[in-house]
């Protein structure tokens, strides 16, 4: 019987059986056994980072440890930890995101702070008229990165605030 006709004797709504995929060599199962172990290793350190206030580190780990591991429960659980609080401290060195930055500096004292490309978008997005919120909003840029930039920017004192 040829596959064709094979294929027309099925029960309606089946599928034709699928073949197996190949098996994995030997090196394969060792190199998962070592990447589990160093991912558990990794986990650990990980938890020692958010643990010691490292917030910015522990979030840079789970990250990376959720590439491999997306569900990883203690990278997950780490990674909203880390960026909670970094969004506390940031949003604490800028006060309300109501408030409305200026700029501080001139042309050569921007310069010297040796920007990179985000933190110059942010700064042309500061007018003197909108407030916080507005400006990370509209920067494009995740909401955490936004706020660390422009908490840097208040700390090297670029942008101030009118009290």
């Amino acid at each position: 019987m040829s596959k064709d006709a094979q294929i027309d004797t099925l029960p309606p709504g089946s599928e034709p059986p699928r073949s197996e995929p190949p098996p994995l060599p030997e090196s394969a199962a060792r190199l998962a056994q070592a990447r589990a172990s160093a991912d558990a290793r990794f986990a650990e350190e990980m938890l020692d980072r958010l643990a010691a206030g490292d917030y910015a580190g522990a979030l840079l780990a789970a990250d990376s440890l959720l590439l491999h591991q997306p569900r990883h429960a203690d990278a997950l659980d780490c990674a909203q930890i880390a960026r909670s609080e970094l969004r506390k401290i940031y949003t604490g060195r800028l006060g309300s995101l109501e408030r409305v930055p200026h700029l501080a500096m001139g042309h050569e004292g921007l310069q010297a702070l040796s920007l990179d490309f985000r933190g110059g978008f942010i700064l042309s997005r500061v007018d003197g008229a909108t407030p916080l919120d507005i400006v990370v909003a509209a920067c494009g840029l995740p909401e955490l990165d936004a706020l660390r930039i422009l908490s840097e920017l208040a700390l090297q004192r670029a942008v101030l605030f009118a009290e």
